[in-house]
């Protein structure tokens, strides 16, 4: 749609909210990405709360006919994205995390822009100079991410609140994910594989330059993923390859090995399973410039990072901080046999960086986890 058409919808649209009345027992939550993240344990959490009762729920998102079908209370309702803008401009709070309402909030609503993460690579107006405030509040994980949101959504100081990520405490929640997946837990251990995007059709973005084979990171060659898998089966683990949503899956080589899988957000989404349990039962982590790894040193468990499209990631997408490489308290991975090995030390109990992790979770981290999601609603009002 044309840049100047939005501006001007922008500009009807905000002042239409500010004349329209707001219903303060109305809570809408909105998702152009699948339910799921931050929005969804905001959601979660609410329905805990004996106060869900006095509210009308609203779920706006693209992924309506996925949870229609499911059980949910009697005062909760899933609407399409388009269906949600008549709830914005008539509810009292509004939550979001992928995607938005590029409208103004009234002073008589309460805007929560939850996020998906606390960024290391770019985002917002760290890449654009396009208008990113379309909220009462937004979340930062601590004081150190307060100035890097401020200028990521071109907003003033007292919009930042440092809450903790909302998504957190599922890692500390008891479950069976793996269960809930279909997959035997024969195995015994567990660790995941969290790269981000690098080509994505759907935010017509190119990180990197895709490269031919598997589609993955390091392990490009199927050859390369036969001796990491070889090493899994002597020692008994399963390595989840999940996928970031934005991926473009035509690049990937979904054919897995007896140790390795590959999985799609579709797929989790499908199975009603959340990534952070996962992530709250795994032993270690790998990935790269993803968000997750914030969270996860919450946990203090090993993780590696595969930096090989390091230089290339920094010219065309960039980072929020200069030099990426202080906040990263693991083991860098450049190659197959560095992959390798980190797996190899992790699996006989080598940990060279739990100090390390320790230091840079309390920089990245100004709670705990377990209940951030509760903070949030208190922040909010609703509690």
């Amino acid at each position: 749609m044309n840049k100047q058409l939005i501006r001007r919808m922008t500009g009807a649209l905000s002042l239409l909210n500010r004349m329209m009345p707001k219903s303060k027992k109305k809570v809408v939550f909105y998702s152009n990405m699948g339910f799921r993240d931050n929005v969804r344990a905001v959601y979660d959490e609410l329905l805990r709360h004996p106060e869900m009762k006095n509210y009308r729920i609203i779920c706006a998102v693209n992924d309506r006919a996925l949870w229609e079908g499911r059980e949910h209370p009697d005062n909760v309702r899933f609407v399409s994205n388009i269906g949600g803008v008549f709830h914005f401009l008539t509810g009292r709070y509004f939550f979001y995390s992928f995607g938005k309402y590029p409208i103004k909030p009234s002073p008589r609503q309460m805007v929560v822009n939850v996020w998906h993460g606390s960024p290391l690579k770019k985002i917002g107006n760290y890449e654009s100079d396009e208008d990113q405030n379309f909220f009462t509040l937004v979340l930062a994980a601590s004081d150190f991410f307060v100035p890097i949101m401020q200028k990521a959504f071109s907003c003033k100081r007292e919009q930042v609140v440092v809450c903790g990520h909302p998504r957190n405490d599922a890692m500390f929640a008891p479950g069976d994910p793996l269960g809930t997946l279909g997959i035997d837990k024969k195995y015994s251990r567990l660790i995941l594989w969290l790269p981000t995007f690098r080509q994505s059709a759907f935010l017509g973005d190119n990180d990197t330059e895709a490269k031919e084979g598997t589609g993955l990171p390091i392990l490009s060659r199927r050859t390369d993923m036969a001796a990491v898998n070889e090493l899994l089966v002597k020692e008994n683990t399963l390595l989840l390859a999940k996928i970031h949503p934005a991926q473009d899956l035509s690049l990937i080589d979904r054919e897995g090995f007896s140790n390795i899988r590959i999985l799609t957000n579709d797929e989790m989404q499908q199975a009603g399973c959340d990534l952070y349990s996962l992530l709250g039962v795994s032993d270690g982590l790998i990935t790269d410039y993803s968000s997750v790894f914030f969270d996860y040193l919450l946990l203090n468990r090993p993780i590696g990072f595969t930096v090989d499209d390091m230089e290339e990631y920094r010219r065309t997408r960039g980072f929020v901080v200069d030099d990426p490489y202080p906040l990263m308290p693991g083991q860098f991975i450049h190659t197959p046999e560095e992959f390798t090995g980190f797996l190899t030390a992790l699996l006989a109990d080598e940990d060279a960086y739990a100090d390390r992790r320790s230091e840079v979770a309390k920089l990245v981290n100004k709670y705990p986890g377990g209940h951030d999601a509760e903070r949030c609603l208190k922040i909010a009002g609703i509690l």
